[in-house]
């Protein structure tokens, strides 16, 4: 989880104070016009449309929801290892389900996806931006293109990389793009977001009867959380998506370089081409309760220990976290 910015929690705790204050006045306000500028806000933020943009509590739930309206699709694509609620719907709704497995570093070769859909042909791509485990980092230009050339829609998750790597989807038209604020946005947890192109939309009505986008819309979201996204997606925007991306490349690459120097083993991360802001080590437990000592926060994940770094982050950070990873008792 990334930290949640103060001005991000003063704006959720004002707009609380409001909800508790003014009841269902302010509540019909965010059903009638505060939920729809929102939207727009957020869609423009990574240049989709207010039209094919839903916002909900998270990925997760938008997904239980969008996937039973993907079942003329049959087939999807998954990675080995990706998130889990990028797996589960498929599976709960009857999907015949492919999984290329990466390589043993966690790399996902684009050759071997190349192949793979070529030979399964899928109706859906499914995969993360970002890999939750190892933090590999996919070229969304290059899936793009591939899904496009084998008529499989793209569908991403990109929980692990907005707001840190530059996502436009007038550069790169992803079919199906989806993620929570709760990491990089630093807009807490209860909110996210799911844009369908328009021939994503159009096929779904025709195919179901329905419109995927007020299916993901249905029912209230926290008017505090909605804000928290706002005032999340007004700091990126304001900030830059390139000047963001350029600050954690470079964080990350003095990272690398001090890590190697330390004698550090890095597991992932290695090059800037598939990293977005997180880097895995080698570690157990022992290692990451030193470091945590040291008030360096990380996460044990699948071979290592995985260290998010954002922005924020400061050279004396990485200082402070090569020093507590080379510690030894």
């Amino acid at each position: 989880m990334g930290l949640m910015a103060r001005s991000t929690e003063e704006a959720g705790r004002r707009e609380a104070k409001r909800l508790m204050e003014e009841g269902s006045a302010r509540f019909i306000h965010w059903m009638m016009q505060g939920r729809a500028d929102v939207t727009a806000r957020v869609a423009a933020h990574f240049g989709g449309s207010k039209e094919g943009t839903a916002l909900l509590q998270s990925f997760t739930v938008g997904m239980s929801r969008l996937a039973p309206l993907l079942r003329h699709r049959k087939k999807v694509l998954l990675v080995g290892g990706d998130y889990p609620t990028l797996h589960g719907p498929y599976r709960w709704n009857g999907f015949d389900v492919v999984l290329l497995e990466p390589d043993p570093d966690g790399t996902l070769p684009m050759d071997r996806l190349a192949a793979m859909v070529e030979r399964e042909r899928p109706g859906i791509v499914a995969i993360s931006q970002v890999q939750w485990t190892t933090g590999f980092t996919i070229d969304l230009d290059a899936l793009h293109e591939l899904c496009k050339a084998h008529d499989a829609w793209s569908l991403v998750d990109a929980t692990q990389s907005w707001c840190c790597a530059p996502i436009d989807l007038r550069e790169t038209p992803i079919d199906i793009l989806g993620a929570s604020g709760y990491k990089w946005p630093l807009a807490g947890a209860g909110n996210g977001f799911f844009h369908l192109a328009g021939h994503v939309r159009e096929e779904v009505r025709e195919r179901t009867g329905h419109d995927a986008v007020k299916v993901l819309g249905e029912g209230h979201v926290d008017p505090a959380a909605l804000v928290r996204l706002d005032d999340a997606v007004q700091r990126a925007t304001d900030l830059g998506m390139q000047a963001v991306a350029t600050r954690v490349r470079g964080i990350t690459d003095l990272a690398v370089e001090r890590l190697d120097r330390a004698n550090v083993k890095l597991l992932n991360g290695r090059d800037p081409a598939h990293r977005a802001g997180i880097l895995m080590i080698e570690g157990d437990d022992k290692r990451l309760d030193r470091m945590r000592q040291a008030g360096v926060q990380a996460q044990l994940r699948g071979a290592g220990i995985r260290i998010g770094l954002h922005f924020y982050n400061n050279e004396g950070d990485v200082e402070r976290l090569v020093e507590a990873a080379a510690k030894r008792i």
